[in-house]
């Protein structure tokens, strides 16, 4: 191979790992929400910051090993006026998604207007004592 050739070919591997870098880049603009780095936690129904409807239901998608310990909800966005919901929330068999849904007659019976804070407090039962709290907020509309 001549020199062009040689300079052609690295221009060509240059460009190609210039495209992974930017594919990489662009694909980073939206990171991912902190309480899914938590250990156990898949997702989180609503997601930060989403904007639900009063009577939404809330909950929280765990690896199969963990628990729901605590579960509440305030009506305010930093968590300061808890209502302990856990003898309420729904575990769903098989998939590990424990969810409140308000309705007449439960300690709350719709979402607050404006913001509304979820504390869910989970354990892993291969590691029991020790539990991890996650917390999020979200609006009402």
């Amino acid at each position: 191979m001549g020199r062009k050739q040689y300079l052609v070919f690295a221009v060509l591997v240059l460009a190609g790992i210039g495209m992974f870098v930017g594919a990489g880049l662009i694909g980073r603009s939206d990171p991912p929400d902190a309480a899914l780095r938590i250990p156990g936690v898949e997702a989180l129904i609503p997601e930060r910051g989403d904007e639900v409807l009063q009577q939404q239901r809330i909950g929280i998608d765990l690896e199969p090993s963990f628990v729901v310990r605590s579960f509440t909800v305030s009506p305010d966005a930093r968590c300061l006026e808890p209502v302990e919901l856990v003898d309420f929330v729904r575990p769903t068999d098989g998939i590990n998604l424990y969810v409140y849904q308000p309705d007449e007659g439960k300690p709350v019976d719709a979402l607050s207007p404006d913001n509304n804070c979820v504390r869910v407090v989970i354990e892993d039962i291969r590691r029991p004592g020790e539990l991890h709290e996650v917390e999020w907020s979200f609006t009402v509309n």
